[in-house]
């Protein structure tokens, strides 16, 4: 399972970005396969265009945006458990 978080760096805040790696680093005993990106579109805006990033964040599992915006820790800890299950 493969998580991309997508940020720009000039308008993320810095505590976002820590939180959504905090919740993906806290999951990573429970799904041993999971793994995660932190792009930047700031160093790379290719990567908004080939993502279709409307906004930052983003996140993404398994190439789905699932996330605009900062979700709960709740709701991003279920929606990577739905994935797996799949």
């Amino acid at each position: 399972m493969q998580v991309e978080v997508l940020i720009a760096s000039c308008c993320t805040p810095k505590e976002v970005k820590e939180k959504v790696v905090s919740v993906l680093e806290g999951m990573k005993e429970e799904v041993p396969e999971l793994g995660w990106n932190v792009l930047d579109i700031t160093e790379d805006p290719g990567l908004a265009v080939r993502y279709r990033a409307p906004m930052t964040p983003a996140i993404y599992i398994d190439g789905k945006l699932e996330f605009m915006g900062y979700p709960k820790q709740a709701t991003l800890q279920a929606k990577i458990r739905e994935h797996r299950a799949k």
